[in-house]
């Protein structure tokens, strides 16, 4: 899959962000340098026309028409201008007039062009006042219509010549912020390059992550840095787990095996009666046995510890306990062990398929193994008071009970309060760790309370449906 700089997205971003605004910019400045200069030159021709007018004068005819006196005025060389009588009739022109840009419109300005030549042109009503000497001093009015045009040319080339330096300062300035932005991107990102480098440092036979110090001085950067330096202290947490697991398995595996070889080398070693040789088979299937019980408790709780995956079912917890004890009672009873039940009818639960034969089961032999002959075991399923509001079942029991020292291991895997124990007595060590991966993949809580001397009591606390 092609991999994206984010360096180099975040330069196209911020240098397109730029380039808009430097093109708003440049746009806006030629713009308001048009307006500016535009503005400039209708003054000027504003202020041509008045000339313009003072140069009209009355004629020597009776008819009393206006003509515009040469000797009055000099315009520009390259100005067009006419002058009309208020019947519209054109009274006076420049030499060089053409028709399109002399022609009576509406008052103001527009623009026009002849040629490759542009042009301002003003149209606007005027009143000459002329003072003669016949009249005593007396002025007459004479209302005149003035078209005034003058070459906007030089204001284009102005205009562009603006626009070329707005735009080159633009492009500079656009150029210059792209190194600067490369630059402090690169030193920005440095503390990222220099976590992706000890992230990537780690290995498998060395779990260990230190952020870096540039990492660590960031400070939207050091949330990632703790994330990581606790996800790597689970894993290898976990992984220290999984290998004190791996070891506890082999070594148990290895002491069963080894104790059905021994029972079968021992019974090769001469010859036996019939009788002795029944018993070797005998003690050798009892061996055999035990290791069949390790692997399928071995297998039980890699289950158990998948069971976050697995469907919860609704159970009905009173049933179900009730149905498993029936199945079991048979060897309590063989111990001398009396189960006495308290059931409450109605307790749902969500629990994964045969989860409670499994805790039931293992609460219970653990109870009658720790209980002398001619004790009970107490098996309660009940509704959590109204501050819990929690789904119980406890299992109490009246033996020997565990020392306070051991009660912080008692879940772990493989864990015997007394290694010692004969293979006839002892257990594997997994029930306990199995029946609390099965609680707490489905969201409940299970703790164990034990009197040297006195007893145990394990409880499991289930959300209720």
């Amino acid at each position: 899959m092609k991999t994206a700089s984010l360096i180099r997205r975040a330069m196209i971003a911020v240098l397109l962000i730029e380039l808009c605004c430097a093109l708003t910019f440049a746009g806006t400045s030629i713009w308001h340098e048009w307006r500016v200069r535009l503005r400039a030159l209708d003054i000027t021709i504003n202020g041509r026309s008045d000339s313009l007018i003072g140069a009209v004068q009355d004629k020597e005819d009776p008819a009393a028409h206006v003509m515009v006196d040469p000797q009055e005025f000099n315009p520009s060389p390259n100005d067009v201008y006419a002058v009309y009588n208020q019947d519209g009739q054109l009274v006076g022109e420049s030499e060089n007039a053409s028709a399109s840009l002399i022609s009576l419109g509406s008052d103001g300005f527009r623009n026009a062009s002849i040629g490759d030549h542009r042009y301002r042109v003003m149209q606007k009503n005027a009143l000459r006042i002329i003072d003669r000497d016949e009249t005593n001093g007396v002025g007459r009015k004479r209302p005149v219509i003035v078209v005034y045009a003058a070459t906007a040319d030089y204001v284009w080339h102005e205009v562009g010549e603006a626009a070329g330096f707005y735009i080159l300062v633009s492009l500079v300035l656009l150029f210059l912020t792209a190194a600067i932005l490369i630059y402090f991107l690169r030193r920005l990102l440095a503390p990222l390059r220099d976590l992706a480098l000890h992230a990537a440092a780690i290995r498998a036979d060395s779990l260990t992550f230190e952020p870096p110090s540039s990492v660590l001085r960031i400070h939207e950067l050091t949330p990632l840095a703790d994330a990581l330096s606790k996800t790597i202290t689970r894993l290898r947490l976990a992984f220290e787990k999984e290998q004190r697991f791996i070891n506890d398995a082999a070594h148990e595996l290895k002491t069963a095996v080894a104790v059905v070889r021994s029972t079968i080398q021992l019974l090769s070693m001469r010859s036996r009666t019939p009788e002795e040789y029944q018993q070797g088979l005998e003690q050798a299937l009892n061996d055999n046995q035990r290791v069949e019980e390790l692997v399928a408790q071995m297998l039980t709780l890699a289950r158990a510890s998948e069971r976050a995956e697995e469907m919860l079912v609704n159970v009905d917890l009173g049933r179900e306990v009730a149905s498993t004890l029936k199945a079991i009672g048979s060897i309590a009873e063989h111990k001398g062990i009396q189960i006495v039940p308290s059931l409450a009818h109605d307790v749902k639960v969500q629990l994964p398929q045969n989860a409670v034969q499994i805790l039931v089961s293992n609460f219970v032999m653990n109870a009658v193994q720790h209980s002398a002959r001619g004790s009970e075991v107490r098996v309660a399923v009940r509704q959590g008071q109204e501050d819990e509001k929690k789904a119980v079942l406890e299992v109490e029991d009246f033996g020997s009970g565990i020392a306070p020292q051991n009660l912080p291991h008692v879940f772990d895997r493989f864990f015997r309060e007394d290694p010692s124990r004969s293979r006839e007595t002892g257990g594997i060590g997994l029930g306990l760790a199995i029946c609390k991966s099965i609680v707490e993949s489905a969201g409940g809580v299970i703790e164990l309370e034990s009197t040297q001397g006195k007893g145990t009591t394990v409880i499991a606390r289930f959300r209720p449906v």
